[in-house]
């Protein structure tokens, strides 16, 4: 079950793809908080919990399969 391990890793290396993306906005002089940017912000960081979550969940049956 390598497949679960490779494909939660492939939704780990996309969280992190997300996250670095997030920093940036964040850092950008006219971010705006309460605009259209909190929006896509929020968006973003939904995205990056769920391919977080999902990582780990495809990689622990993974674990499981090959134990």
């Amino acid at each position: 079950m390598n497949d679960y391990i490779s494909w939660g890793q492939e939704y780990l290396d996309e969280a992190e793809r997300i996250k670095r993306r997030l920093l940036v906005i964040r850092a950008e002089r006219d971010y705006d908080i309460a605009g259209e940017q909190a929006q896509r912000v929020q968006m973003l960081y939904t995205m990056y919990l769920e391919c977080l979550v999902t990582g780990h969940a495809l990689q622990k049956r993974g674990r499981r399969a090959v134990s």
